[in-house]
Parts: C-alpha cells; sequence; structure tokens
C-alpha cells in the first residue's frame, strides 16, 4: 500500500504479534474503567448514605430490601464478649492488626436472625501472633449507631475460620456471616454493623467506601494500557513503512 512517498507493506510476525497483543491491551484498559466506575459508584454511594439520619436497624432491613450498603442505622442489645472474632490482616497506617468483630444480640429482632456482628474497629498486634489483644467492651445494654456494611460476594483465600480452638477470641482470615454463624452456633444477618467513630466501646475506626485501588488509580491503569495499545500500533505502524525509492538515483 503506497501512501504518498511511502509504502506499508505489513509483514507476517509483526502483524500475527499485534492482533494478538492490541486487543488485550484495549480490554486491560477497558477493564479498568469498569473498575473505576463500580468502585466510583461505592463511593457516590457512601457520599450520599453518610448525610441520611441513623433509621432503626429493623425498619431498614424491612423497607430496604437489597439496598443495605451503608446505610446509617441504630440498633439496641447485648454484645456477647466471650466470643468475639478478630478478622486477620488488617492494615492502619502501614501497621498491621485485627479488625474486632463482636456478635451483637438484638432486641425486638423481626428479621427471622436476632444476632449481628459490629465491627467495632481496628486493634494492632500483640506482640506476638500467639498472644491475642484484649478486646474490652460495654458488657450492659447498649444502643449503637453503625454503618451497614455488606461481605463480599465472592472470597477468595483459605477457610474463613481457623481450626476450631477452645479460646476467645479467635481469629479469622475473612469475612463470611454463613461459616462463622456456624462457628458461634447463631443465625446471624448477612450483614455487618460498623461501628460510628463517635460511639463508645469501640476501637481505631476510618471506615472508607472502597479500599486498596482507589477509581482514579484504576483511571490511571486504564490510561495505562490505552497508551501501551497505541504506542504498540504506531511501532507496528513503523517498522512495516518505508519510503519507497521511486525516482531516487
Amino acid at each position: 500500500m503506497r501512501i504518498g512517498p511511502f509504502d506499508f507493506r505489513p509483514s507476517l510476525w509483526p502483524s500475527l504479534a499485534t492482533l494478538v497483543l492490541l486487543p488485550v491491551l484495549v480490554a486491560l484498559g477497558q477493564w479498568q474503567l469498569e473498575r473505576a466506575a463500580w468502585k466510583q459508584g461505592l463511593v457516590d454511594a457512601h457520599a450520599a448514605r453518610i448525610r441520611e439520619p441513623a433509621q432503626p436497624l429493623q425498619s431498614v432491613l424491612a423497607s430496604s430490601g437489597d439496598d443495605l450498603e451503608y446505610r446509617q442505622v441504630t440498633a439496641r442489645g447485648v454484645y456477647d464478649l466471650d466470643h468475639q472474632l478478630l478478622l486477620d490482616n488488617r492494615i492502619y497506617r502501614g501497621a498491621a492488626g485485627y479488625h474486632v468483630l463482636t456478635p451483637l444480640h438484638l432486641e425486638d429482632a423481626e428479621s427471622g436472625s436476632d444476632w449481628v456482628l459490629v465491627n467495632r474497629g481496628w486493634v494492632p498486634l500483640g506482640e506476638s501472633r500467639s498472644q491475642l489483644p484484649a478486646v474490652p467492651g460495654p458488657a450492659e445494654r447498649i444502643e449503637l449507631h453503625a454503618m451497614i456494611k455488606l461481605p463480599p460476594a465472592k472470597v477468595f483465600g483459605p477457610e474463613a475460620v481457623e481450626s476450631p480452638g477452645t479460646h476467645w477470641p479467635q481469629v479469622i482470615e475473612r469475612l463470611e456471616t454463613g461459616p462463622i454463624g456456624e462457628r458461634l452456633n447463631r443465625p446471624l444477618l448477612p450483614l455487618v454493623l460498623q461501628l460510628d467513630k463517635a460511639d463508645p466501646g469501640g476501637f481505631v475506626r476510618d471506615w472508607k467506601p472502597v479500599y486498596g485501588i482507589t477509581p482514579d488509580k484504576h483511571r490511571a491503569y486504564a490510561a495505562q494500557w490505552f497508551t501501551l495499545a497505541l504506542v504498540l500500533l504506531l511501532i507496528y505502524i513503523g517498522v512495516n513503512t518505508h519510503r519507497h525509492s521511486e525516482g531516487i538515483h
């Protein structure tokens, strides 16, 4: 193909390599944009919901259907401080620790389960993994303010709860209310209450709508993949384009 003073003559191997790599790079960029859109939706929902007044948990469960994420709620009940769980591998400001999950026995439950897990915040590791941190809390009846957080639908990794032990609190590797309820021998609501920062009886609480990669970073990664796709295309054109020699002596 002649384009002005240039001949474009694609050869086999550069063409095959470009046909394979170019769709992959574009697909990776598109995937990053989809992840950014999903996480931006979480950020926007969180920003809207934290401005809403808190409502009783049972009222929210009865009226909101599946639209529960980030709802501001109140709940009354009594903590079971004798059967707490420590969610492992939680990082706060570069330090390793746990999230403290405490079962709450709800008053006036109408949802078929009168137990829910309350995430009371982050605590640092003890002196060693064999020495778990102390996680005291109020033993009397309480009314708390919290935000609903739904556990991830798909979780990858080891089993949700480590080998059964006789001592509490017990360490878990991931948050799944079904297996945890079996361990506690109590049916749990399929959600977690993240205790409000202003409520007493908690630990370090720095709740965020998304953890890890932010929407802006996903968009930056997408731009990188699309840039690589463009560079690949330009290289392909460059190596297969030559100035034709007609008229040159």
